[in-house]
């Protein structure tokens, strides 16, 4: 069995923010620690157990669990399997974390590695803790080709929830990903997961040629495999993708699969979303009265202050539209209510701003300012609202007077959409 000592040393001693100095004092050199912690040299019992007290560590050393790797890590990765096709992330997390302590992973370098990746795939769900992705990196060079190509994506999606880097280097390492992938030894139901990620996240950084080319196969694989809920969730992104290239005709036939599964399965949960979106498509092709019954739908079905505020911003949107101004003070009202002081919710600060200067002050000085203020905001994360904001900035600032400063945000709008086509 290939020990694993090494790696669990420096995750724990780093866990613990110890230095290697005040690890190895009067145990062994600094230098033969750190032999240790990369795998390059196998220590003596006596040492072993002087680490493993210092760091804490409860390890058996004199037991051969060899025959036991091969279904411990099954039950890993099965575990993993289940809580991703099935929705269910935050049930089998602690099922996940029970296996910390087991001493068949801690021995084994493999299982130990594989512990540590699934905690990170767990770790940037919702109500994950992403610690878990930071321990992988400490020790990435200890990583199979297919436990790296599972570590970069998990990267990806870590760089665009937390904006720790720039587009382009999310999507350079994006396109890593799908590249190594192809000839992976990654079984199918994981690159279906992995897929579905890359697709929603090229959809996210307005490559919905992509987003379609992931989502697709990841669809087939969840139908041949009855995921009903995955199979709603692709539909989603693959109409969501179309919504945004203008074929309002296939989305919304997307979006009605979606809501057929939704249907028979009793997912109710997913209604909010689905009327949302069906809502939008109306909304774009101008049938106003009927996106509005599916907005207001929307808003009764869903729960949670962020899901109802997003309802929130289409109603604003319809009677924008209809020029209802009584209708748009009304939702702005239940909209500043939602958000309350949740600082969780401050990008609909940015959004409401907009809609009381333009509709309640009728002030365009202050206007301008809001959709400078929201623009900067956006730009670092959501090129949708970047450009909408920037195009109407762009005409704000040209009816004012400031054609230089006008045609600059244009610009920046024609350079996002260069990007979408």
């Amino acid at each position: 069995m290939e020990y694993n000592f090494g790696n669990l040393i420096k995750v724990e001693r780093m866990r613990k923010n110890m230095k290697q100095s005040v690890l190895a004092r009067g145990i062994c050199s600094i230098s033969y620690l750190s032999k240790i912690e990369n795998n390059q040299t196998t220590p003596s019992d006596e040492v072993l157990e002087l680490i493993f007290e210092r760091l804490e560590l409860d390890v058996p050393l004199y037991y051969d669990f060899s025959e036991k790797i091969d279904q411990t890590k099954k039950e890993i990765r099965d575990t993993l399997k289940e809580a991703l096709l099935s929705r269910q992330e935050e049930q089998y997390f602690k099922r996940i974390e029970k296996f910390k302590t087991n001493p068949v992973v801690l021995q084994s370098k493999e299982l130990y590695v594989t512990l540590l990746i699934t905690l990170a795939r767990f770790g940037i769900t919702p109500g994950g803790n992403v610690q878990y992705l930071i321990e992988v990196g400490w020790i990435k060079d200890q990583l199979s080709n297919d436990d790296r190509i599972r570590y970069d994506l998990i990267q990806c999606i870590y760089m665009f929830l937390y904006q720790s880097a720039d587009r382009e280097t999310t999507v350079n390492l994006l396109e890593k990903v799908g590249k190594d992938m192809a000839n992976s030894g990654l079984p199918n139901w994981e690159k279906a997961d992995m897929r579905y990620v890359m697709g929603a996240l090229y959809h996210r950084f307005t490559d919905y040629s992509q987003a379609i080319d992931y989502v697709k196969p990841a669809l087939e694989y969840f139908q041949e495999n009855f995921c009903l809920e995955r199979i709603i969730e692709s539909h989603m992104i693959i109409g969501l993708s179309f919504k945004r290239r203008k074929r309002y005709s296939t989305a919304l036939e997307h979006y009605e699969k979606a809501a057929k599964v939704a249907d028979k399965a009793n997912l109710n949960d997913y209604y909010g979303m689905l009327y949302n979106n069906m809502g939008d498509i109306y909304f774009l092709v101008g049938d106003q009265e009927k996106a509005q019954k599916y907005f207001l739908d929307s808003f009764n079905v869903k729960e949670g202050a962020k899901s109802k505020l997003y309802s929130v911003m289409s109603l604003l949107e319809v009677n924008v539209a209809q020029n209802d101004i009584e209708g748009i003070m009304k939702w702005l009202t239940v909209g500043y209510e939602l958000k309350g002081n949740k600082q969780d919710l401050i990008e609909f600060d940015f959004h409401f701003d907009i809609y009381v200067n333009k509709y309640k002050k009728f002030d365009q000085n202050d206007l301008i300012h809001s959709l400078k203020k929201a623009v900067d905001y956006f730009e670092a994360y959501d090129e949708y609202y970047t450009h909408k904001y920037a195009l109407w900035l762009s005409r704000e600032l040209r009816s004012s007077g400031k054609y230089k400063l006008a045609t600059e945000y244009y610009e920046k709008t024609i350079s996002m959409m260069s990007r979408w086509e």
